[in-house]
């Protein structure tokens, strides 16, 4: 079974490879959004809203790893 310490790391790995999978995309479309404003993906190409809902899932995946216990026992 997977330590929790490699599940964090490798969840994190997951998430900067999502986003970055989504930038690389936004910029072929025009660009990304600047960091403080909201993602509206409305507009967004069908490959640029999948790439933006991946990277959502990696760092719900990540937030729920760092939301576990480890067991202790």
């Amino acid at each position: 079974m997977e330590a929790l310490t490699q599940k964090r790391a490798r969840l994190r790995q997951e998430l900067q490879q999502a986003y970055g999978a989504w930038m690389r995309t936004a910029e072929l479309a025009g660009g990304p959004p600047a960091q403080h404003d909201p993602v509206d993906i409305s507009g967004c190409a069908e490959s640029a809203k999948a790439k933006w809902f991946a990277y959502l899932a990696a760092r719900e995946r990540l937030i729920l790893a760092y939301a576990e216990q480890p067991v202790t026992g």
